[in-house]
């Protein structure tokens, strides 16, 4: 067969009533040549009993019980179907959301046409509990190019929209499983540093919004933000000792002030609610407390 193996990646926990959908979208698709590892990081419902039937249903889904030798999490989950994975493409869905048709087939011919490209992304709709589309999409036209600088500042990929090609993941590593937020944000950095990326304009899949969505443990209280992008920072930083030139650093120190600037202008009106979250970063390090001062007086 001529078309490239796509290994599709989906991490599992307690969401029977949801993954049955998802794997529909999956077995729905125009593109037919690919592989599609389920990977349970632990579930307590009857997800194991659901995905013995589908994978009997279509031989070319694997359902797997995350290895001990992984981390737990969702990070841990997607790099042990990474390491059993065997396509040349690397694609990922949430258990909850799902996939349009025709969305394999948009991506895949742009690696052969942009042979430059390390990722292809497209836009996104949101869908609410049952499944039903609200019309309410969400756009990647920021991730088109080379976009290491605009990931700096803030993240515009969903988990379940980009295709990868499997040397970005042998070029930048594995997710990094320190991460249970942001924990995509994180990867696509790195990504971004190495390749363009490809933004199709086309809505390519459905998040599904729902009490139960991990999202909405993201909280937009100030010193919690502060304290994910300092993460985050040091992460990059870590990964990219050695590779990183003198101008790169300064670039995400620019970019990490810029951010932090954009936080305690947003997010504490009033002088004390700027005072409180100076208070909570020094209280946490007084070094960064530091730091943080002197990026936001732009020094």
């Amino acid at each position: 067969m001529d078309a490239a193996l796509v290994s599709i990646i989906i991490p599992t926990y307690n969401r029977a009533s949801y993954i049955g959908a998802a794997l529909n979208s999956i077995m729905a698709q125009s593109y037919t040549h690919w592989e599609c590892l389920v990977v349970d990081d632990g579930s307590k419902d009857n997800t194991e009993e659901i995905m013995h039937a589908i994978c009997e249903q279509d031989s070319r889904i694997s359902y797997y019980k995350r290895s001990k030798d992984y981390p737990k999490g969702v990070n841990g989950a997607r790099n042990f179907g990474i390491a059993n994975s065997k396509g040349s493409y690397i694609a990922f869905c949430d258990d909850d959301d799902f996939w349009l048709p025709e969305k394999l087939e948009k991506q895949i011919p742009i690696f052969k046409a942009h042979p430059e490209v390390g990722l292809v992304t497209g836009n996104i709709e949101y869908v609410n509990a049952d499944g039903v589309r609200t019309g309410r999409i969400i756009a990647q036209r920021g991730n088109h190019g080379y976009v290491f600088e605009d990931l700096l500042f803030k993240n515009r990929l969903s988990m379940i929209t980009p295709v990868i090609r499997r040397s970005v993941i042998d070029k930048v590593g594995l997710f990094n499983t320190n991460f249970t937020l942001s924990e995509d944000w994180e990867y696509w950095r790195r990504v971004a540093y190495y390749y363009p990326f490809y933004a199709l304009p086309d809505v390519l899949a459905c998040v599904r919004k729902h009490n139960a969505n991990t999202s909405l443990i993201v909280t937009n209280a100030p010193f919690e933000q502060y304290v994910l992008y300092r993460k985050l920072t040091t992460a990059l930083l870590a990964w990219g000792e050695g590779i990183f030139t003198k101008a790169d650093r300064q670039l995400i120190a620019k970019v990490e002030a810029k951010r932090y600037r954009q936080i305690f202008r947003n997010h504490c009106p009033g002088v004390r609610n700027k005072l409180g979250l100076i208070i909570q970063v020094f209280k946490n390090d007084w070094k960064d407390g530091v730091r943080f001062c002197l990026k936001i007086l732009k020094v």
